[in-house]
């Protein structure tokens, strides 16, 4: 166990993130706050090899449930706010995420922490990789967490239902952003669909989270969408649009679902779809 957690009963109140998306120096300032957890995406080998020090391990298919023929859903209130008790996080308590995959597994904890009624939450840029390159503190093996107190209240402004989806395609300043590969969408999609894979947000050559986000909002703009509208984002089962979730928060969009069900619910339940 690494002896940050014990800074834990010395610093003072609680720290405040600086927006959705936190960097390795800042994380290497706070690190050991009494109010701040870090929870660590990657797996379990890589966790145990070496992993920021005090962080708690969360295995990605922890977060999802299965339902009908579905999987990957979010998990239902009480199993959820059991989970983050038991990794030592308590609703007053700012979490920083991370993993090794460009915050993708870390934006969907991102997500599902919003949508239970918890915004203060951050991705690490460049995750564990840029923690390494800054030259961040590490610890090995295990970390003994003290169990927290999680209750979860479902918000309804962050999640978008297959009935609300239908009710609303075509309305003005509505727009639902397809976040899979170009052959996905093309194969079918919800009608009225934005094309833009998640994976445009990444850097080139890069572990970071996301582009600059003014270089975003131009992009978006030109595919007729700005900080106006009412986003809904999608992909397959709701992972990588979490990412695109993420991205559009940190650009400044304050109305952006997520469509939890995505193309698996609204493809067995309301059809194929548009194709090209």
């Amino acid at each position: 166990m690494s002896s940050e957690a014990g800074l834990r009963r010395e610093r003072g109140p609680a720290t405040s993130l600086p927006g959705p998306i936190v960097w390795p120096g800042w994380l290497k300032e706070e690190l050991g706050h009494p109010a701040l957890r870090v929870v660590d995406l990657r797996d379990a080998d890589a966790y145990r090899g070496a992993h920021v020090p005090g962080a708690a391990h969360l295995e990605l298919r922890r977060l999802g449930s299965r339902s009908g023929n579905m999987d990957n859903v979010a998990l239902p209130p009480a199993e959820f706010g059991e989970l983050m008790g038991s990794m030592g996080i308590s609703n007053g308590d700012a979490v920083v995420a991370y993993d090794d995959q460009w915050g993708l597994a870390a934006a969907r904890l991102l997500w599902m922490l919003h949508y239970y009624g918890h915004r203060d939450v951050a991705v690490l840029d460049g995750g564990w990789d840029g923690w390494v390159d800054e030259g961040g503190p590490q610890a090995t093996g295990e970390e003994e967490e003290k169990p927290g107190r999680f209750v979860a209240a479902p918000r309804s402004d962050v999640y978008a239902s297959t009935d609300r989806i239908a009710q609303q395609i075509g309305a003005a300043g509505v727009v639902l952003v397809d976040t899979r590969t170009k052959a996905e969408f093309d194969a079918g999609h919800i009608p009225g669909a934005i094309w833009w894979d998640w994976f445009n947000a990444v850097p080139a050559g890069s572990w970071s989270v996301s582009r600059e986000p003014a270089e975003l909002r131009a992009e978006w703009q030109a595919l007729g969408f700005s900080e106006s509208d009412d986003v809904t984002v999608y992909c397959r089962s709701g992972m990588r649009a979490a990412h695109t979730y993420l991205v559009l928060r940190n650009a400044g969009f304050s109305h952006v679902r997520l469509y939890d069900g995505s193309w698996q619910e609204w493809s067995t339940t309301r059809g194929a779809g548009d194709g090209e």
